[in-house]
């Protein structure tokens, strides 16, 4: 699942992950609607932006921690801003953008692979 709110970078992520014929991807652009959506369908992995509307990345990841149902859903968060101590401390698995097309394919393998 993507959760982007930048259109143009939403674009080129769906773009890049629609290529590869094992991705299905389900697109968002706020953290109040991607949990709204985890309520009632489990990704295989949330790749996320820190900065969104309505809920933050943060947010988000500490709520999904916090569920019993997602609690180990792997999750990528990709921002130009990220807040690195509070990305660290949550042990959640980041990119800093600009990142290389290759580097967020092989962690997103990686991460699936590993849950």
């Amino acid at each position: 699942m993507l959760v982007e709110d930048d259109e143009e970078h939403a674009s080129v992520l769906y773009q890049v992950l629609a290529q590869e014929e094992r991705y299905r991807v389900y697109y968002t652009a706020d953290g109040q609607t991607a949990w709204k959506f985890l309520q009632y369908f489990k990704p295989h992995l949330l790749l996320l932006d820190y900065r969104l509307p309505r809920m933050d990345g943060l947010e988000l990841c500490d709520r999904i921690r916090a569920d019993k149902e997602l609690h180990d859903l792997p999750v990528l968060m990709v921002s130009a801003a990220l807040p690195s101590q509070a990305v660290e401390q949550r042990g959640i698995t980041s990119l800093e953008k600009p990142f290389d097309v290759d580097e967020l394919l092989s962690t997103i393998q990686d991460l699936i692979t590993s849950s």
